[in-house]
């Protein structure tokens, strides 16, 4: 298991792996969260955000996240379960 930072190279690597959103882990820090990627279709990631949400966690469109990244920085690390 890896930690990296999440930046928007980061993202767009993940994206292209097919990955399409960030979710915070169960548990996780809310000052300093472990955020991990997986793959929702994308006319259902609203559904998830908002189920995740029941359990305080956060879902966030990769997508979305590319765009808004250099405006909005992430708090906490991504985990790369792959590596």
């Amino acid at each position: 298991m890896k930690i990296v930072d999440i930046t928007k190279d980061t993202l767009i690597s993940a994206q292209k792996e097919g990955f399409t959103v960030l979710i915070t882990k169960f548990n996780s820090d809310p000052l300093n969260p472990t955020w991990i990627v997986d793959k929702v279709e994308n006319d259902k990631i609203e559904a998830s955000k908002k189920a995740l949400s029941e359990s305080y966690q956060l879902c966030y469109s990769i997508k979305e996240a590319i765009l808004t990244i250099d405006n909005r920085p992430f708090i906490g690390k991504l985990q790369l379960s792959h590596s």
